[in-house]
């Protein structure tokens, strides 16, 4: 009744119970030792103030018996204690390393829409702070729970011994409990502003890092650090009002457990002493243990707050894990059928925003091997197209159709695996150059990666780096140029070798003898796959088997490129002020 009572209260903690299947073990030996260092501390002050009876009795037999049982308790607590602490680390370190794993795999499902609206923030906090608070919370909660039975085994203790110093501590307890439910009642609202706070500055903080040049080029640092600052201070002032609350309210507790250890004092020197109703070593023990008096306030608060943070961490990691079907990639079951021969747009329509479209009923149809341009005014669809073909979006209206098969009914890896984009502001990770290109396509040997280099004409100025392939390039390829960045891409993509290749504006940043070199390989390429190519500058369109032309989403004209120029006013003006500004060989 119990687990179905938490479940119906706290679904999204009970949710990620799943992650505690592989560590049971370790979950339940750590309880079992919990358990038992507790229930040896409830058994040491017992033992303790009869050792002071002892002693101020002259027992001294006695007294030595007692001591030695007293020292093997405390190495007991001491040993158990540290295995219950091991498993502890051990097992949150593991159920932590797992929910991140779970929510990486995640985010990296969910589709291109959701990731940008969300913001890096918003995803960061979750990997890291979430995880780790949703990692230990079943833990905890079970050492607070075992806490708690044995300062009630304590309490019940003090009440065996003298009836009244029981009512004197329940008295003083429950005017703990409830400053304890306020605080924590308060404190746990704040900390959701404090998340959502969070969630912004790491936002911004990530953007400033990313976009440190752009800052530094147009002199904007001022206005960028008035926006962090303006950020921070919300988060400051959340942090702020927690703080002096919890300051506050701990002053007031900390009043009443004065009061609390007055009464003790009081009350057993004027009526428990002098009417020989309990031992002066009794009482010393129980003031000197009534820190597992308090403790049983903190052990309740303590289950309330982890609970409901806990509960506050899953729920925002659930974000993540069970995102809504409209903001996760959705790919069928069904296999590519052999090689890609043909790619099919029917009647395609897109929109990244409700009613802008940004293709409207664009049909054309690839058959076979070849390279096939698109051209087009900025925003008129170019690059949409390969978005949607890569499945980083899908299509609004229309179908696309591989081999004749709509692509959502075709399996991720088929489809992520057969046909790749070559991009024209590629990713590159702080790493080594020689990791980057395996990024692609792990299992290559380091002949493979150097005939790819060489093919994308990189691999001489690689070879020139200071360590060579194993040279740290920086985070987003920092410390290499943009046309350096571009060809290592085009190198990782001729190591996956997919059967489909979409240069999206890949050769931009190179210079003339090397652009030449780039679109002879990507000719040579299209002999045995298909090869779709956005290029700024055009001098590869005049080598493409068909050219189509986009206007404001629409396909206007579809034609080789000497048919183009005779037939298409606007392609025509594109190529003519595209040469005269193209740089001589």
């Amino acid at each position: 009744m119990r687990s179905l009572r938490s479940a119906a209260k706290y679904p999204n903690l009970e949710s990620l119970r799943i992650f505690h299947k592989e560590h049971r073990a370790k979950i339940i030996l750590f309880g079992v030792f919990t358990t038992l260092s507790g229930v040896i501390a409830l058994a040491l002050p017992i033992f303790l103030s009869q050792v002071l009876i002892s002693l101020t009795g002259g027992d001294y037999d006695r007294l030595a018996y007692l001591s030695a049982i007293v020292f093997g308790l405390v190495g007991a607590i001491a040993l158990s204690g540290m295995a219950a602490e091991y498993y502890y680390t051990v097992t949150t370190n593991d159920l932590f390393l797992s929910i991140r794993r779970k929510i990486t795999y995640r985010t990296m499902s969910m589709n291109l829409s959701a990731v940008y609206e969300k913001g890096s923030g918003f995803f960061l906090e979750r990997m890291n702070e979430d995880s780790r608070e949703a990692s230990a919370v079943h833990l905890n909660i079970w050492r607070a729970v075992i806490s708690l039975v044995i300062n009630l085994g304590f309490i019940g203790y003090i009440t065996v011994l003298n009836v009244f110093l029981g009512l004197l501590f329940a008295a003083g307890l429950a005017l703990l409990m409830f400053l304890e439910y306020l605080r924590v009642s308060r404190l746990l609202e704040n900390m959701k502003k404090s998340k959502r706070a969070v969630e912004k500055v790491k936002t911004n903080e990530a953007e400033i890092l990313k976009g440190i040049k752009e800052i530094k080029g147009l002199n904007a640092k001022k206005p960028v650090i008035d926006k962090h600052t303006s950020i921070s201070s919300k988060y400051v002032d959340v942090k702020y009002e927690r703080e002096i609350y919890q300051k506050k309210m701990q002053n007031l507790i900390d009043v009443v457990k004065g009061g609390i250890d007055l009464s003790i004092i009081l009350f057993a020197a004027l009526y428990l002493l002098p009417n020989n109703m309990a031992e002066l070593a009794a009482v010393l023990i129980i003031y000197m243990y009534k820190g597992n008096i308090y403790g049983l306030i903190a052990g309740l608060a303590r289950i309330k707050d982890t609970y409901v943070n806990g509960e506050l961490a899953a729920k925002r990691i659930n974000d993540i894990i069970q995102a809504p079907a409209n903001e996760v990639d959705t790919f069928g079951d069904r296999p590519i059928d052999g090689k890609i021969e043909t790619i099919e747009f029917r009647d395609v329509s897109f929109e990244y925003s409700k009613g802008k479209k940004v293709l409207d009923g664009v049909s054309f149809k690839i058959d076979g091997a070849g390279v096939i341009g698109l051209v087009g005014k900025s925003g008129s669809g170019k690059s949409t197209i390969f978005s949607l073909l890569a499945r980083f979006y899908d299509a609004t209206g229309g179908r696309i159709l591989i081999n004749g098969e709509d692509v959502s009914s075709l399996a991720e890896d088929d489809v992520r695996g057969s046909i790749t984009p070559v991009l024209q502001d590629p990713y590159m990770f702080n790493d080594t150059v020689m990791n980057n290109l395996l990024f692609a396509r792990p299992d290559a040997d380091a002949e493979m990666v150097m005939e790819a280099c060489r093919a994308a004409r990189i691999h001489d100025e690689i070879t020139a780096m200071n360590d060579g392939y194993d040279t740290i390039i920086g985070e987003g390829g920092a410390t290499i140029s943009g046309g350096q960045k571009q060809r290592l891409e085009i190198a990782r993509i001729l190591l996956k070798d997919s059967e489909v290749m979409l240069f999206d504006e890949a050769t931009s940043a190179l210079d003339k003898n090397n652009l030449e070199q780039i679109n002879d390989l990507m000719i040579e390429l299209s002999k045995e796959r298909i090869i779709m190519v956005i290029a700024h500058r055009l001098s590869i369109m005049r080598r493409c088997d068909r050219v189509i032309v986009l206007d404001e989403g629409r396909i206007i004209a579809a034609a080789p490129h000497d048919e183009l120029i005779n037939t298409c006013e606007q392609y025509r003006e594109m190529f003519r002020k595209n040469a005269a500004v193209e740089p001589p060989k």
